[in-house]
């Protein structure tokens, strides 16, 4: 376990120490979104679902932080050390894969819930959220960002440049949380043909709304729908991670 520990460590410290670029941005840019969407045109915007507008819009904020930094610190921090070739330093410890998988995805792990915490104390400062739900939303919160930290381990091993890694986010992570309802309710895009069709078939419109309604106690999205969503993904993208790492998929070139 000293091996486990000391690889969780590194991962750790890597953003702990670099939080002017790692933590301060993401958390910076989604409290802009607060007080430009939420406060500046929040109160022109009236209630959506029996809350204020930007109470509505904070579960997905607080959501979409912990969804990138999850993602964003294994990605680059095996990218680095596989471009860097320090990766052959752990490859040749007594670590077994599964370990050096594991530590990896809990870093992005953590990040994700630091930024996540950030954010959710900045909303509290703006507005009154209920915690309708608080044991389903840290569950909520921690299962999102293991799935998302296992993500980015994949990412991180199948890069072949740094721009490949940016590529994932603003092609995949963007559209599907962006188009999740962070912004608006399925009642307000309805009739929008394009929008309110690829809001219906994206799964995170299920995890966003789940997780409003553990936060808010309202949703138009079933709750342990979204749950189940995230937990399965976060299953699925671990063992992934952990298969990778066992075939040794692009650790050694």
């Amino acid at each position: 376990m000293i091996g486990f520990l000391t690889l969780l460590k590194r991962e750790v410290m890597r953003f702990i120490k670099d939080a002017l670029d790692t933590i301060a941005p993401p958390t910076v840019d989604v409290i802009l979104y607060m007080l430009i969407f939420g406060l500046a045109l929040g109160a022109r915007l009236g209630e959506v679902q029996g809350v204020s507008y930007i109470q509505f819009m904070m579960p997905g904020l607080i959501l979409m932080s912990i969804i990138r930094n999850s993602f964003y610190n294994p990605a680059y921090s095996l990218f680095q050390s596989r471009w860097d070739g320090n990766i052959a330093d752990a490859l040749s410890s007594p670590l077994s894969y599964t370990q050096m998988a594991l530590a990896i995805i809990l870093g992005g792990v953590a990040r994700g819930l630091l930024v996540g915490v950030l954010v959710l104390i900045a909303a509290l400062v703006l507005t009154n959220l209920p915690f309708a739900h608080p044991i389903l939303v840290l569950v909520y919160g921690l299962s999102v960002s293991i799935a998302f930290a296992g993500l980015g381990c994949i990412v991180g091993l199948c890069a072949k440049n740094w721009e490949g890694i940016n590529t994932v986010n603003v092609f995949l992570l963007d559209p599907l949380v962006l188009l999740g309802g962070v912004f608006y309710s399925l009642e307000m895009v309805r009739g929008i043909a394009v929008i309110e069709s690829l809001t219906r078939l994206n799964p995170f419109t299920y995890i966003i709304g789940g997780f409003r309604g553990a936060l808010l106690g309202t949703t138009e999205a079933d709750a342990i729908i979204g749950l189940i969503l995230a937990l399965g993904l976060g299953v699925v993208l671990v063992m992934l991670s952990i298969l990778l790492f066992r075939v040794g998929y692009h650790l050694k070139a």
